[in-house]
């Protein structure tokens, strides 16, 4: 059986590559600033308050507590599972890869109040 540990490695492995991605951008770009890398894709450096597709990221500040605890109950949940199911390998590959991006979101928040997309 394995070790949810190895899960949790990754997870941590995603949070480190997110936040090192996002600190060269921020080093590099301008808001808004953007970097054609092929025809149909681009590298902006944006910010959102809010959630998905930026919803909820023109409220008034409230969102942000809320968005905070929404991240906490899903990083409980996605652990959880994470911690019975360690021997579902492709399971366990996709929550660790959502737990590592709630986590990097998490610590935007923390760090700028909004997250660094």
């Amino acid at each position: 059986m394995l070790s949810a540990s190895r899960w949790f490695a990754l997870a941590g492995g995603v949070v480190a590559l997110d936040q090192l991605t996002k600190a060269i951008v921020l080093a590099r770009f301008l808001p808004g600033e953007r970097l054609e890398l092929t025809g149909f894709f681009n590298m902006v450096l944006v910010y959102n308050k809010g959630a998905a597709f930026s919803f909820l990221s023109d409220a008034a500040g409230w969102q942000t507590p809320l968005l905070i605890g929404f991240a906490l109950v899903a990083i409980a949940v996605v652990g959880t599972l994470l911690v019975r199911s360690p021997g579902r390998r492709l399971l366990c590959a996709g929550l660790a890869l959502i737990l590592g991006g709630a986590l990097g979101n998490l610590v935007d928040r923390f760090r700028f109040g909004q997250v660094v997309d």
